[in-house]
């Protein structure tokens, strides 16, 4: 007789509920254009796949941490009561996979320019790194795992505006660019995910898409993985990365602006928990490696279809005919429900970028809007493109140039705000609270339903 041993199952260690995290948040620096806060924030409850997070290190959900920047110009007051006035906006920014959120900082400067010059004020610019990436994937570096999604952002968005309703006042526009485009516009959990615009439409009055990453193949994540998966990540000082970086061609395209911000922001000093510090570095000039992994760069371009213990399938079907066995389903999913979109979609395109072809930017133009529950599209004046001389990353490139775009753009979304909001003032001016929220006559007739006392009276039999 043959026996058969069942392995014992070993619960994960139980680790008590941590309480929730209480936000914190402090007052950075003042630069020439903006007092800039600093938060760290809960995200939202349960990351969309089983291996975003390390389970054998015994990471939960709750622990997840978010780190966000609040831009807030130096023209409203210091005492939080902002100077502003009816129709200031409120920016939702989102950037690129592996690029920190300072690398925008010169480019929302030229925006708050370019809009103060067209007469529009703004309440603030509210930016937060990815989980996985820059500042947010430093906090919890030890909880993160190989399999990562563009839904969860779309939803850590959300929960960060909830937080903070009152200080995040209508109108709210997005801006975002590469896959920051599709962060801020998530489908529903019925089908898979909450983007922020359709998840909830009325949130972003408009969206500013720069050279959006939604197509319907992958072959740009492929190929941009590919690139990433070896590039060099660490070097012996940052001044000697900041040498590297230009005298770097692909570099020196970029605004100068732009090139300090990811020196100083892109990279972080060793030791890290992938490079300890090495035996007779100098600790006043250590080395340096990239503040966001590349590890956690290419999980953010693709997801592997291939069976591997460690991303924790189960009994997931995996498709058989992906050659090489790599998707990012999010990214065709969001780019078959463009007519879907509301809000009013300025796209903003780069001509040499290998994301944004010709024919992918007229596609794009065609389909944003057009379906029901959508703006109308471009037909309506609602979808809007601009193409600029410079690659896919246009915010580094063309900051001014993009910001100048924006801004014209803007100008005229907020103005329609402002039209909007006094209709719908005027709308109900002079009616009673009764007349504003009873069932009125108007109701009962297209229901057909007839107004108590005023149908047949039925005959009284004595």
């Amino acid at each position: 007789m043959s026996s058969v041993l069942t392995p014992i199952l070993r619960p994960r260690p139980f680790k008590p509920p941590s309480p929730f995290l209480k936000m914190t948040r402090s007052l950075h620096h003042q630069s020439p254009y903006f007092r800039i806060e600093e938060l760290t924030v809960p995200t939202q409850h349960s990351r969309e796949r089983p291996a975003t997070l390390d389970r054998a290190s015994g990471s939960r959900d709750d622990e997840v941490r978010m780190h966000v920047k609040r831009y807030i110009p130096n023209s409203n007051k210091p005492s939080g009561k902002l100077e502003t006035g009816f129709g200031d906006v409120t920016i939702i920014g989102a950037q690129a996979n592996g690029f920190p959120k300072e690398c925008y900082e010169p480019f929302w400067e030229d925006l708050c320019e370019q809009l103060r010059e067209r007469g529009k004020g703004v309440r603030g610019i509210w930016v937060a790194d990815m989980v996985g990436q820059g500042r947010s994937g430093v906090l919890k570096e030890a909880l993160l795992g190989p399999d990562q999604s563009w839904w969860d952002h779309g939803r850590d968005l959300l929960f960060l505006i909830n937080q903070f309703q009152r200080e995040l006042p209508h109108p709210i526009v997005g801006v975002g660019h590469s896959v920051g485009a599709s962060h801020l516009w998530t489908r529903a959990k019925d089908v898979t995910r909450a983007h922020l615009s359709l998840l909830h439409p009325r949130l972003l009055h408009s969206l500013v898409f720069i050279d959006p990453i939604m197509q319907p193949d992958v072959k740009i994540h492929t190929a941009l993985a590919r690139l990433s998966t070896n590039r060099r990540d660490i070097w012996p000082s940052r001044k000697a990365a900041a040498e590297a970086f230009r005298g770097s061609k692909f570099y020196q395209k970029w605004d100068p602006r732009v090139l300090e911000k990811w020196i100083e922001f892109g990279l972080r000093d060793l030791p890290t928990e992938q490079y300890p510090l090495p035996p007779g570095a100098h600790k006043d000039e250590p080395p340096v490696t990239l503040t966001t992994t590349v590890a956690q760069e290419v999980y953010f371009y693709l997801r592997a279809y291939y069976r591997d213990r460690r991303l924790l399938q189960d009994d997931e079907e995996l498709p058989e005919n992906l050659d090489p066995p790599f998707d990012m389903p999010e990214g065709r999913q969001l780019y078959e429900r463009l007519p879907e979109i509301k809000p009013s979609v300025q796209f903003v395109f780069g001509s040499k970028s290998e994301a944004s072809p010709p024919e992918s930017r007229q596609d794009k133009m065609q389909k944003t809007g057009v379906g029901f529950g959508g703006s109308g599209g471009a037909q309506k004046g609602r979808v809007k493109e601009a193409v600029l001389d410079c690659g896919h990353l246009v915010g580094m490139e063309k900051p001014k140039e993009c910001a100048e775009v924006t801004a014209g753009f803007l100008k005229e979304e907020l103005e329609r705000w402002e039209a909007r909001e006094k209709r719908r003032d005027e709308a109900v001016a002079g009616l009673s609270r009764k007349e504003r929220v009873g069932i009125n006559a108007l109701w009962r007739e297209k229901l057909g339903v007839e107004e108590p006392g005023k149908g047949k009276k039925k005959e009284t039999k004595l």
